[in-house]
């Protein structure tokens, strides 16, 4: 059941971002590249190297962990060894992120205005998307892969260690696998919606 879900899910998330991109075209594809910018060594660098890092080790992770699902296989063998040294690197970027992004992803009250409700005043929404093209959903996707992000670390981490019987590891992959699902579709969406911003304020300039 976990491979049929996965490969929809993936299908259903992509097919989405697909159709998101047809109706809102508001944006030009060459200008959606996402660079280093200046490498003046400072926090603002250290933060786009730990993006770039953990974009690498997240598409690792991705190609080794759900690859294996397309053919009906299980993860072992080298695929697993891959996948079992990518992953703390992925961590640490995310661990890394976290710390120094939280501040620039935290909601407040120009948010509320991005959110049209019957009754209120009109939303002051830029032309496009209210969750894509004004830092909501990229808020939102923030903090929900900071919170999926506890389950997948801390299930990998649990079953190392010999504190559960048979049940309790399998319980323990199930976890794995599913959060890890969950954040990699989070993940992609969040990507996407960042690439947009970009290449909407590059259109400005």
């Amino acid at each position: 059941m976990f491979q049929i879900i996965s490969i929809l899910s993936f299908i259903v998330v992509l097919g989405g971002i697909g159709l998101h991109r047809l109706i809102y075209s508001n944006w030009q594809g060459p200008e959606t590249q996402i660079t280093l910018g200046t490498c003046r060594i400072g926090p603002r660098y250290f933060r786009k190297l730990a993006f770039l890092f953990g974009l690498l080790s997240f598409s690792v992770l991705l190609f080794t962990g759900f690859g294996p699902l397309l053919f009906g296989l299980r993860l072992h063998g080298y695929l697993l060894m891959i996948h079992a040294t990518f992953a703390p690197v992925f961590i640490a970027c995310v661990a890394f992120i976290a710390v120094t992004s939280a501040e620039q992803y935290a909601f407040n009250e120009k948010d509320l205005e991005q959110i049209p409700c019957p009754g209120c005043k009109p939303a002051k929404l830029i032309a496009g998307c209210c969750l894509t093209d004004t830092g909501l959903g990229a808020k939102l996707g923030f903090w929900i892969l900071l919170v999926m992000s506890l389950p997948v670390t801390l299930s990998m981490v649990l079953s190392m260690l010999p504190l559960f019987g048979p049940q309790g590891q399998d319980f323990l992959f199930q976890a794995h696998r599913w959060s890890a699902l969950i954040f990699a579709l989070t993940l992609i969406v969040e990507l996407y919606i960042l690439i947009r911003m970009r290449a909407i304020k590059d259109t400005k300039q």
